[in-house]
């Protein structure tokens, strides 16, 4: 059934239920909003809130600190250009590793999928939230004094603090100035009062500048254009999100919706080793491809959807890769067999 006849036909089920009282345009404007035909730019920033919840699975605070009155869309990728280039540096560590040994595997990112983060992202900063640990998140991505290549280069601890209950740490990339925030705390609160805590482990901190094997261990990576930047940040805004009508979901260690069938992406080498993920280009061209969660179908749309997809970004699929294209960009997805 096409989307316009899904349109009718829930706004004659939303004027039958209301008695004939609701005129019929107004019930297909509410049933295009119920689902999903509605440009998210026509909607109110306040009735967008409780639309970015239903796919980050954030906690209403912090979808509230992430949309204003002139944030684009659900806010996914409203942000600074150095925010959008950490972020897309931050694709090419959580999405390599295990038998994969590129430059960016060796970062020892990508078992942070293990934590099911939720991903907030804001204008001017990303929140992780991982209620489970946040310390035993930030000990993954952070380098430690003679703890040799480990880390993102670049990435260093600014200051811990409590909120509600809970840790949170502030790194900070010193090459873009862009800032990580790793909390236990579902609202991913802001520090303002809260009381400061010191670190827990020896974390280079912003007083370390960046080391000279860590500018080598950035000039080893492919240049990335414009385009090929946004969509290597929009991975990482979408790290984990679920579809509100129930067809996709892009968590990297299971499916959240439980869907009959998806158990095969846990084959036996998967369950042993772990998944393998190589996302790897350069410039205007990169391909992503993986074993384990999700499907390339789920990951694909989840990048062009009409609501919560990266703006201009256009799917074509032929076989089992799908390829996603953003201005002169494109970024093909397939499982590692494919």
């Amino acid at each position: 059934m096409t989307l316009n006849k899904d349109i009718a036909k829930l706004a004659h089920r939303i004027r039958r239920e209301s008695g004939d009282v609701i005129p019929f345009q107004q019930a297909r404007l509410t049933a295009s909003g119920q689902l999903g035909a509605l440009p998210v730019h026509t909607i109110a920033p306040q009735e967008r809130i409780p639309l970015r919840v239903e796919y980050t699975g954030e906690s209403d605070a912090a979808a509230q600190s992430a949309i204003d009155h002139d944030t684009h869309g659900l806010g996914l990728d409203h942000c600074s250009d150095d925010q959008r280039a950490f972020r897309a540096l931050l694709a090419l560590a959580l999405f390599n590793g295990n038998v994969y040994t590129g430059p960016t595997a060796r970062w020892n990112y990508a078992v942070v999928a293990s934590y099911d983060p939720v991903m907030s992202p804001r204008r001017d900063q990303l929140v992780m939230v991982a209620e489970r640990a946040p310390d035993n998140v930030a000990t993954r991505l952070l380098a430690t004094e003679g703890a040799g290549s480990r880390g993102m280069p670049g990435l260093r601890h600014e200051v811990s603090y409590a909120c509600h209950g809970q840790r949170s740490l502030c790194l900070r990339h010193l090459p873009t100035g862009a800032l990580l925030t790793i909390t236990g705390d579902p609202d991913g609160c802001p520090r303002g009062n809260k009381r400061s805590l010191g670190p827990r482990h020896r974390y280079l901190t912003i007083d370390h500048h960046v080391t000279e094997h860590e500018r080598r261990a950035l000039a080893a990576i492919p240049p990335l254009s414009h385009d090929a930047t946004a969509l290597l940040a929009g991975l990482v805004s979408r790290y984990n999100l679920v579809d509100r009508r129930g067809r996709w979901a892009t968590s990297l260690s299971w499916d959240p919706l439980e869907r009959p069938g998806a158990e095969h992406r846990r084959e036996p080498d998967v369950r042993l080793h772990g998944a393998v993920r190589r996302l790897w280009g350069s410039g205007d061209s990169w391909a992503f491809r993986w074993t384990g969660y999700p499907e390339p179908y789920d990951l694909a749309m989840a990048l062009t959807h009409r609501e919560v997809g990266i703006k201009g970004a256009r799917l074509t699929h032929h076989g089992g890769a799908f390829r996603v294209t953003l201005g002169t960009a494109s970024l093909e997805l397939s499982d590692e067999k494919g």
